[in-house]
């Protein structure tokens, strides 16, 4: 864990309106002036090449942001200590997109309505705003969101003479086709390596492996009444797409069983040929000297394409004593078009400001890249996980499903098992 002080270096307190956010966003800015001198930010180590950005907000408005670092493999527990004590040394906190509706629940954040104006939050794509509003009310928004595409190694698929996926969305994979592109893929080469057709980035995890049960129809995990996970997270499309990855493993014997934190080093070793993954990969990819291409992401043959979306988001403790400093600071960060861009420019995370993915799209250079397949994805086939008090036990029981049923346990089996053990976990919930 790691506590630094963005450094201001302004002379005095100034007002946080219109005209001391960058000038590419007229939005505005509560008052600061009784909110005392200093905000701190706790967020993911991830976030940490924003800094800079941080310390522009603070040279700007007169105002110290000390930023605390977790990282990830620590951030959620850290929160639920943390904010589990209605601490208030935590003004602006992180929060991962699916999580919005269970700290609010448990009562971690602060609405934004009243501090957030309207043009602020007609900057950002409809999606994103929802993704923030619990019961109608803002309680985060969006810091940027976040695409999976099908990467390819292009050298792979010269030696074994088969033809690269296309770029075009009309054209897209299926996953029948995937699997029989990969099984083409999948050899031992002269050297007596192992190579395999795929894999997915995030092996065990409900974001990447949920587009899979999306595909084939399944819209919701849980209950309207936030209850019982029993004939949603083990209905028919999601044992369907379980059984699909079970037998990447297990049938067709295209993936390797590895771990999740392994998948990418395989992909840049020239492992695998075909990598389901984000683009905060290319540059891991471009430094192992990988010649990669990249295609949408596959769908089922009479399913729906679709693609996981959703990432960090920022809100306001609730037990902050600078609620109003703290929520200016939000708006600023995720809303701002310029403050936005210069995001987009140090992450090259999908932005969720309407602005910058137009200029995306709009740039000529971003033609057949990523970047503007990332943009029609986000507007066309984006679909969020799902919003739910017990999110955090739902993942963490269907990550040890996954990891069984990729080590040869049977779908449907595991699936009913895993609902019996969320149902009872998220009892607590329950008024």
């Amino acid at each position: 864990m790691k506590k630094r002080s963005v450094l201001l270096l302004t002379m005095c307190m100034v007002v946080m309106t219109a005209g001391c956010a960058s000038g590419g966003s007229d939005a505005q800015n509560p008052d600061n002036s009784e909110s005392g001198d200093e905000l701190n930010v706790l967020i993911v180590s991830d976030l940490d090449p924003l800094e800079p950005v941080f310390a522009e907000y603070g040279d700007k408005n007169g105002i110290t942001v000390n930023v605390e670092s977790v990282p990830y493999a620590e951030i959620f527990e850290t929160i639920e200590v943390r904010m589990g004590t209605e601490e208030d040394t935590i003004d602006v906190l992180v929060a991962d997109a699916p999580l919005i509706t269970n700290y609010t629940a448990k009562g971690y954040l602060a609405p934004l309505d009243d501090y957030v104006a309207e043009d602020s939050l007609a900057r950002i794509t409809e999606s994103s705003r929802e993704g923030g509003t619990v019961d109608g009310q803002v309680m985060a928004l969006p810091l940027y969101s976040s695409c999976v595409n099908l990467y390819y190694n292009k050298e792979l698929f010269d030696e074994r003479g088969v033809e690269y996926p296309d770029y075009n969305v009309e054209n897209r994979m299926t996953w029948e086709e995937v699997v029989e592109t990969a099984q083409q893929l999948t050899y031992t080469d002269d050297e007596g390596n192992q190579i395999y057709g795929m894999t997915f980035e995030q092996i065990d995890t409900p974001y990447q492996l949920l587009p899979l049960s999306q595909s084939l129809g399944a819209v919701q995990y849980i209950s309207d009444d936030q209850t019982t996970t029993e004939g949603y997270t083990n209905s028919e499309e999601v044992v369907e797409a379980m059984e699909f990855y079970g037998n990447t493993f297990n049938k067709w014997n295209i993936s390797p069983k590895i771990d999740g934190s392994e998948s990418t080093s395989y992909f840049c070793s020239g492992q695998i040929a075909m990598f389901v993954g984000g683009s905060w990969n290319i540059s891991s990819f471009d430094e192992a000297g990988v010649n990669w291409g990249v295609a949408p992401h596959p769908y089922f043959e009479g399913g729906d394409a679709v693609t996981p979306t959703g990432s960090w988001y920022m809100g306001v403790s609730a037990y902050s004593k600078n609620a109003e400093a703290a929520a200016g600071f939000v708006e600023w960060l995720t809303t701002d078009d310029e403050t936005c861009q210069k995001t987009y420019d140090i992450m090259q995370n999908l932005p969720c400001n309407i602005s910058v993915l137009d200029a995306i799209e709009a740039d000529p250079e971003n033609e057949g890249t990523p970047a503007a397949l990332n943009v029609y994805e986000a507007m066309n086939t984006a679909m969020a996980r799902p919003g739910m008090v017990g999110y955090e036990e739902w993942q963490s029981v269907l990550q040890k499903t996954y990891s069984d049923v990729k080590n040869g346990a049977d779908p449907k089996e595991a699936l009913d098992s895993a609902v019996t053990e969320i149902d009872s976990l998220i009892e607590k919930y329950q008024k």
